[in-house]
């Protein structure tokens, strides 16, 4: 029998070097299993438990011995649990994954996942800004000062180029040509792609570069105030901080910006195609969500604005 957390030391590894997948999904798989890891010990007889003194630190299990029955039990302890159907669904994927890959190694003689289903998911429609509301949020950062520059240019960039925070906070000084208009991107599965920025991303940059702010600081383009580069959270709570400046009802994330960019394009009669090339979309029908928020504005403006759209009361 094989130890438990080495198989998942394995998939992690695969995830990693062979998937190239993100450090944030890699994070969600590693807790996935985690979940699905105490589950296992403390309900199936049939484990070897290691101890570290008194301490369980790991167990052995045959997974020919995990069989779909064994699945589905510890799907209704996650719905007793009452995870939301998007995690339900993210754990699920992940048990998938995981068993494809030992099926894959033969360490299993059938997979227990292929008699399960996901459930289904609502499909909501992203949140986007307006274009005032994304002006009102340029005007916020104080344009006197280094990290007020480097915030304007972090916001210019985001919107012009539609790229995830993570994808942003990667981005190196080589990346970047101000003459060209274009970032070279590492995307996820660690795939590359370029994508063009307009000039007032490129203006802001400039100004960010000219502030000295980077002095001394390195080969990344972002940067905090202690001279680390800056991560996923620190741009959200700096955005956070400017959004209470300009609004109390205004509920958004650095993905807003990336939504409001693949919604702004289309309305202006952009391509599909090339918005999905813009995104790093692997799938056309994952970027076909912002036609529908396209369809609803469009809608909207003609209730508004027809007079025989509504009969009157």
């Amino acid at each position: 029998m094989d130890s438990f957390s080495n198989m998942v030391e394995e998939f992690i590894n695969y995830l990693q070097n062979e998937r190239r997948y993100s450090e944030n999904t890699i994070k969600a798989y590693n807790k996935d299993l985690s979940v699905f890891s105490n589950w296992l010990s403390t309900n199936v007889e049939k484990v070897q438990l290691i101890y570290n003194e008194d301490k369980v630190i790991d167990f052995k299990i045959d997974f020919n011995s995990i069989d779909h029955h064994l699945i589905r039990r510890f799907i209704n302890f996650l719905n007793r649990t009452n995870y939301k159907k998007k995690t339900l669904s993210r754990k699920i994927a992940t048990l998938k994954s995981f068993f494809k890959l030992l099926n894959r190694q033969e360490l299993i003689e059938t997979n227990p996942m292929v008699h399960i289903i996901s459930p289904k998911l609502e499909k909501s429609l992203p949140k986007f800004m307006y274009e005032y509301q994304i002006e009102s949020l340029m005007k916020a950062p104080d344009l006197n000062t280094p990290i007020g520059l480097r915030d304007r240019a972090i916001m210019e960039v985001l919107y012009a180029s539609g790229i995830r925070v993570g994808e942003l906070v990667s981005i190196k000084l080589k990346d970047i040509d101000l003459d060209l208009g274009t970032i070279n991107v590492i995307g996820k599965g660690n795939k590359e792609r370029i994508v063009p920025i307009g000039s007032f991303a490129i203006e802001a940059v400039k100004n960010y570069y000219e502030s000295g702010f980077l002095e001394d600081k390195g080969e990344y383009l972002f940067y905090g105030v202690r001279g680390k580069r800056l991560g996923d959270r620190s741009v959200r709570t700096l955005l956070d901080s400017y959004i209470k400046k300009v609004s109390t009802t205004l509920n958004i994330s650095p993905h807003t910006f990336r939504h409001s960019f693949a919604t702004h394009l289309l309305e202006r009669g952009s391509d599909l195609r090339v918005v999905q090339t813009f995104l790093g979309h692997e799938s056309l029908s994952t970027t076909q969500i912002y036609t529908h928020i396209t369809k609803n504005q469009l809608k909207k403006t003609y209730d508004n604005a027809h007079p025989r759209a509504k009969k009157k009361d």
